[in-house]
């Protein structure tokens, strides 16, 4: 039964598991005011944990400040639950990696799918900039997660991106470190193909061959080309590229094209964390608080979906127009604010 009790005894838990005593009451603060309620502002968060305004803004402003919690959260995610996601999809983990613009920062995030529609924040890299200079931190940061991966989930792991991470340097350093990658190329890119001369490119839109081995970065990689018709919505097929073998398992065209499909995921939660909990209006200034807040805001998404599986279920249950039905997360997030606010005057409508 999903209730604030199981979630209490759940974020007890983690605290135990993965934070030092000492920040065990401090994480809970970030857990509660962060993590498991809409944004409002840092104070205005704060306050809502205690009668008395300047301890609450105190607290808060304590958590966010504090450059321990990024690793000790991401520990908590990958330890305790990507395991669980890795066993449900048969020891794979499909990453999808996207970017989004937050007040004045840029946020780059990494989020597994579990194929439901939305993908689950692990990881996020904030930066003022976007373009070529966001590439340096997010490299960084793609270490920062890979480190903390174990050699068995590196070996399973998919990173499938957008048109803006078709970057030379970022897709040979995934290619270097044995990632498995799948990234959607603009139209216009100049590749190498078998049957032109050495040295020779042409772009990728002229070429029709729905699976072949293309020269790119100086690595000899795949392409794989979606179906099109002119009715279609796109206005122009999907040019994939990826490092995935075809004699691999999980490696014909089909599954590589379905891969890039779960990437949609990661849009939908962008959507649910700008504006379901309010994130798209902040204020923040420094990139070290707007990661924390992020972080912990992440945090709560896994928290939800790990005491709530069997709203989950009932939700997916219910037979209901789809284009009635709520997303998993938005079903369990309104119905844990019930808890939260119970109605004034309760009874019949």
């Amino acid at each position: 039964m999903f209730s604030i009790q199981k979630v209490r005894k759940h974020v007890q838990q983690l605290g135990h598991d993965f934070v030092p005593e000492e920040l065990q009451q401090r994480f809970q603060v970030g857990i509660e005011a962060l993590g498991l309620s809409g944004f409002s502002s840092l104070n205005a968060n704060g306050r809502l944990l205690t009668t008395n305004r300047h301890t609450g803004e105190s607290r808060i402003r304590r958590v966010v400040s504090d450059i321990r919690f990024p690793k000790l959260i991401l520990r908590a995610v990958v330890k305790r639950y990507l395991p669980e996601v890795s066993a449900a999809t048969g020891g794979s983990l499909r990453f999808s990696l996207d970017h989004s613009k937050f007040g004045i920062f840029y946020v780059a995030v990494l989020a597994v799918s579990i194929g439901k529609g939305r993908a689950l924040p692990v990881w996020c890299v904030v930066t003022r900039f976007k373009g070529g200079q966001l590439l340096k931190p997010l490299i960084r940061g793609l270490k920062v997660v890979l480190g903390e991966l174990s050699y068995a989930q590196r070996k399973h792991v998919t990173i499938t991106m957008d048109r803006w991470f078709g970057i030379p340097d970022l897709l040979t350093w995934l290619d270097d470190e044995h990632i498995s990658f799948i990234v959607r190329m603009k139209a216009g890119i100049q590749v190498g193909v078998p049957w032109t001369a050495p040295g020779e490119t042409v772009p990728l839109d002229e070429i029709s061959e729905e699976d072949v081995a293309v020269d790119y970065a100086g690595r000899t990689w795949r392409l794989v080309r979606s179906d099109w018709k002119e009715e279609m919505k796109e206005d122009e097929p999907w040019f994939l590229l990826t490092n995935i073998p075809k004699d691999r398992q999980g490696g014909s065209r089909r599954h590589t094209l379905n891969l890039y499909a779960e990437r949609f995921e990661i849009e939908e939660f962008f959507k649910d964390i700008k504006w379901v909990q309010a994130y798209k209006w902040q204020r923040l200034k420094k990139k070290e608080t707007m990661t924390n807040v992020l972080l912990f805001a992440f945090l709560g998404w896994w928290i939800l979906r790990t005491t709530a599986k069997a709203i989950i279920r009932k939700n997916r249950k219910r037979t209901i127009h789809p284009k009635k039905r709520l997303s998993w997360f938005r079903e369990v997030w309104e119905y844990w604010l019930r808890l939260r606010l119970r109605p004034l005057f309760a009874g019949p409508s």
